[in-house]
C-alpha cells in the first residue's frame, strides 16, 4: 500500500506545482495586460499632446512673419512628433503580442494542471478501487477462517456425541 501512498504524493506533488505554475502565470499575465494599458494610454496622451503642440506650433507661424528657416524648422518637429508617434504604436503592438503570448501561456499552464488533476482523481480512484479489493479479499479470508472455524466445531461436537454414545 506504500506503493501507491508514494503515487499519490507524486500526483499531488505535480498537481500542486501545476496549481503555483498557473498562480505564478496569472501575474505575469496581469502584469502584460496592465503594461498593454498603460503603453496605450500613454500613445492616446503622446496624440493629444503632439496634435496641441503641432497646432500651437502652426499658430505661432501664422502669427508672425517667419522666414523659411522657421517653416522647415516647424515641418521637423512635426516629424519628429510623428515619428514618436510610430515609436508609441511599436510598443503598443509589442505589448500586444506579450500579451497575447502571456494568455496562451496561461491557457496551456490551466490545461497542464486540469491534466494534473485529472490524473490524480484518475488514481485516487483506482487506488480506493484497489483498497476495496483488498478489504473484500481479507473480509473473504476472515469468513473462510470462521467458516473453518465452525465447521470444526460441528466436526468436533459430532464426534464428542458419537464417542459419548458409544460410552
Amino acid at each position: 500500500m506504500s506503493f501507491f501512498k508514494e503515487l499519490l504524493s507524486i500526483k499531488a506533488f505535480r498537481e500542486n506545482k501545476a496549481e503555483l505554475n498557473v498562480g505564478k502565470q496569472r501575474v505575469v499575465h496581469g502584469e502584460a495586460v496592465a503594461a498593454h494599458l498603460a503603453s496605450e494610454q500613454a500613445l492616446l496622451s503622446f496624440q493629444d499632446y503632439a496634435q496641441q503642440h503641432e497646432r500651437s506650433l502652426y499658430a505661432d507661424l501664422c502669427k508672425r512673419i517667419v522666414k523659411l528657416r522657421a517653416i522647415e524648422e516647424v515641418q521637423l518637429e512635426v516629424v519628429f512628433l510623428r515619428d514618436q508617434e510610430q515609436s508609441h504604436h511599436k510598443t503598443v503592438a509589442s505589448a500586444e503580442l506579450e500579451k497575447q503570448a502571456q494568455e496562451q501561456r496561461l491557457a496551456d499552464l490551466r490545461r497542464v494542471h486540469k491534466d494534473a488533476t485529472k490524473a490524480k482523481e484518475k488514481f485516487v480512484e483506482l487506488a480506493q478501487v484497489y483498497a476495496d479489493e483488498k478489504s473484500k479479499e481479507f473480509e473473504r479470508k476472515e469468513d473462510a477462517e470462521l467458516e473453518e472455524v465452525a465447521e470444526l466445531r460441528r466436526d468436533r461436537t459430532e464426534w464428542d456425541e458419537s464417542h459419548e454414545e458409544v460410552a
